[in-house]
């Protein structure tokens, strides 16, 4: 087991977490790290990000927390973590091999060695996030002074996740879109060449090259890049 940290030294490490300078894996891994070694019971963790598809464990300490995790997205009688985030309050199983409320996670987490778990929403403005799942080796491995911390550990989990997803998207979208922009300009490109070859309007260019790209099984992009490189090849 993993030996406590001190509760405000954790608090701290969530609210400096640096969302720009890391991925969000990485984040995910530090909040994580952060959860499991200022609680007692604290041997391994994973966290549930809600995604467009559906929950899905985001990352994991180990792969036995990965299974242990996954076991209840699919599970008809569903999971600690996937209630929590669904109440937006904090669960506690004591004894997965006696707990009778989800009945396929505590056989999974019990097969697995994880005796005891502490379910820890993720909530920024009402809206949930996901949650976090911290599992214990031992029986009772979490008491009410840890749901009390949790609480707090949770909050500033949250902040960080939020604001790190919310970094991400917005360097993703940027990427795709200076792609897009930098694509076109390809395709503008190829087809300018065509209209001055043939004297054809900016529309026929474009299914000359729509034409070439079905025939040969490419894709537009490629045939106007090709196109271009043949030209400037010649000049």
């Amino acid at each position: 087991m993993t030996e406590p940290g001190q509760p405000e030294e954790a608090l701290i490490a969530l609210a400096g977490i640096l969302v720009t300078e890391q991925s969000l894996e990485k984040t995910l891994r530090q909040v994580l790290e952060v959860a499991c070694t200022t609680l007692w019971g604290g041997d391994e963790g994973g966290i549930t990000l809600l995604e467009a598809a559906g929950p899905r464990t985001a990352f994991a300490t180990s792969q036995t927390a990965l299974l242990v995790d996954s076991s209840q997205y699919g599970a008809a009688t569903g999971g600690p973590c996937v209630e929590a985030y669904r109440r937006q309050q904090i669960l506690r199983i004591d004894s997965t091999a006696s707990d009778q409320r989800w009945p396929e996670f505590a056989a999974a987490a019990a097969g697995a060695g994880l005796r005891s778990t502490l379910s820890v929403p993720l909530v920024v403005g009402g809206d949930g996030l996901g949650a976090m799942n911290i599992y214990c080796r031992r029986d009772n491995g979490f008491t009410s002074t840890d749901e009390r911390l949790a609480t707090k550990l949770g909050a500033c989990a949250s902040v960080a996740l939020a604001n790190a997803r919310t970094y991400w998207r917005a360097a993703s979208l940027t990427g795709e879109l200076e792609m897009a922009l930098s694509t076109r300009g390809v395709t503008d490109q190829a087809k300018g060449i065509l209209m001055a070859q043939r004297g054809c309007s900016a529309e026929e260019a474009y299914y000359r090259l729509a034409a070439v790209a079905q025939q040969h099984h490419l894709t537009v992009l490629e045939v106007a890049g090709d196109l271009i490189q043949r030209t400037r090849a010649g000049e």
